[in-house]
Order: structure tokens, then C-alpha cells, then sequence
């Protein structure tokens, strides 16, 4: 009888599993939040990818956007209450690694945090001639008001100057606000691209490369069933990095053209520490982390 019992017990749980975790697995995210942002795709198919490579141990998933449009601290509000948001994009940090469950894993390998600037076109030879970090922190650098980058750039001894519009900030450098307008490679291009009519006197910088450790993570819901998304990412994101056939194609198709363009082998890198880091960072994991020098 107790053999019955337990063999029936073990086909029920065989059976229910796959039907907990058909019914758990669901990852909505937030939605463009206009028809020309484009900024998460990476994101997203690289998710689509990780949860790909963990259906054998998993099953299946949902992967859709939310019906609401969402900027950032409603995607925050959202997914701390469990409302229509299941899993979001944020840069690293104390407070949100504390607030929500993170998955540790830099998802453009920290390729955010490999700064160049944005500069008047005139300034070149000045920017040429510098040598050393020490050199660099005799100029000013533009921010945004609220950008966590601020803090970074102040605590490693910049003199910021800061902006509370976007678009000013541009304006505000060619009117020599600031000396220069530190940018991400990835970003800079498509910035450069949209302004270079209007502003004739704007340049990318040619000689300079700086770089703090600066990585996106996935977030989810403090609570059991967040904590049961992020393993399964955590798992599909690590077989992801280790499948370079499947990993590098989409890597280089989002990246691949501003890692090219902007010769970083060749250029002066100086780093920067980044204090909103916490400990649990995996700084020395090589596996997880973009190197300019192999590319």
C-alpha cells in the first residue's frame, strides 16, 4: 500500500511540475516607449536566446511586452508591486540589487562602460596631446543631472558640469560649457550621426578610450517566483556566453559596427573606478566581460 501510495505521489509531481513551471515562466517586459526606440532589442533577443537554451530543464515560456508603456520608475513601481512587468533592464547598483532580485551578469559584457567624448572639433590637437589620466581630469566633463555617471566621474576626481536636458547638453558643449561630453561607444554613433549637419563643429574624439566597469543586469520581483525567473536566465545567459557560435553573431550585429569604428586597439585607455559597485559584481570573471584588445 505505502509502495502505491508513493509511486503516486511521484507520478503526480511528474505530471503537475511541467504545468507549475508552463504557468510560471512567463517574462513580460516593457514595451518601446516610441517608434524609433530601439534600445532594448539587444536585450530582448539575448533573453529570447537564454530562455532558448534552458527549455530542456525548464519547459516552455512566455515572452511578451506589457501593455503599458512605461520610463524607468514606473518599470520599477510596476515590478515591485507585480503589476504587468515581470523582468526589467537597469544598470548595476546598491540600491536596486537590494530592492529586486539581480541576475549578475553584465548583459553587453560591460561594453557600456567604454567611454569616448564627444568634443568640438577644434579641440582635437588638445585631446591628442594628452598622456595620462592626470592630464584628462585638468578638463571639464557634461552630464546629466540625474545620470549615475556623475558620481563615478566626481568620485575618481572629474569636475563635472551638469545638464537637466539631453539635448542641451550638446548645445551646452559646443558653447564650451564643458570641455567634453563623455559617451558610451555604442551610443556616440547614432548621436554623432543624428546632430553632425546641424552642428558641424561636433567630433568624436580619435586618441582617448576610458573605461569603468559598467554593467546592465536583468532584474526581477523580490519573491519566490521572481527568484525561479532569474535562475533560469542566470543558467541560459552563462550557456549563452559559452556558445560563441550563437552568442557572437548577435553580439557583433547590435555592437559590432561601434567596436570597428572607433579602432579602440589603438587608442590611449585610461580607467576609472566605479564605487556603485557592490561586491558581488563578478569583476573577475573573464568569461562575462568585453576585452578590446582581442577584438
Amino acid at each position: 500500500m505505502k509502495f502505491k501510495l508513493l509511486v503516486m505521489t511521484v507520478c503526480f509531481f511528474v505530471l503537475i511540475l511541467p504545468l507549475i513551471y508552463a504557468e510560471e515562466m512567463k517574462y513580460i517586459y516593457h514595451p518601446p516607449e516610441s517608434a524609433d526606440d530601439i534600445r532594448y532589442n539587444y536585450h530582448w533577443e539575448l533573453l529570447n536566446m537564454a530562455l532558448e537554451k534552458t527549455k530542456e530543464t525548464y519547459g516552455s515560456y512566455v515572452m511578451k511586452p506589457s501593455q503599458d508603456i512605461m520610463n524607468e520608475n514606473r518599470q520599477k513601481d510596476a515590478l515591485k508591486k507585480g503589476i504587468n512587468l515581470t523582468i526589467m533592464v537597469f544598470d548595476a547598483g546598491q540600491e536596486l540589487e537590494s530592492m529586486f532580485t539581480p541576475v549578475r551578469i553584465p548583459l553587453d559584457k560591460g561594453l557600456l562602460g567604454y567611454r569616448v567624448f564627444l568634443i568640438k572639433k577644434s579641440d582635437q590637437p588638445r585631446f591628442s596631446s594628452i598622456k595620462t589620466l592626470d592630464e584628462l581630469k585638468q578638463l571639464s566633463v557634461g552630464q546629466g543631472m540625474s545620470w549615475p555617471d556623475v558620481q563615478i566621474w566626481k568620485a575618481n576626481g572629474f569636475r563635472v558640469v551638469t545638464g537637466d536636458n539631453y539635448e542641451g547638453l550638446f548645445e551646452m558643449l559646443l558653447r564650451k560649457r564643458f570641455d567634453f561630453f563623455s559617451r558610451g561607444i555604442v551610443e556616440v554613433i547614432g548621436e554623432y550621426a543624428q546632430r553632425k549637419t546641424q552642428m558641424p563643429d561636433l567630433a568624436i574624439e580619435e586618441t582617448i578610450l576610458l573605461y569603468y566597469p559598467a554593467p546592465f543586469y536583468f532584474f526581477f520581483q523580490k519573491s519566490e517566483q521572481g527568484k525561479r525567473l532569474a535562475d533560469r536566465v542566470e543558467k541560459g545567459l552563462l550557456k549563452t556566453f559559452e556558445d560563441k557560435a550563437s552568442f557572437t553573431p548577435l553580439f557583433m550585429k547590435y555592437h559590432g559596427d561601434a567596436i570597428k569604428r572607433h579602432n579602440l586597439k589603438n587608442r590611449k585607455i585610461f580607467h576609472l573606478n566605479n564605487p556603485l559597485l557592490t561586491p558581488e559584481t563578478p569583476l573577475k570573471d573573464k568569461r562575462l566581460w568585453f576585452d578590446p584588445t582581442q577584438e
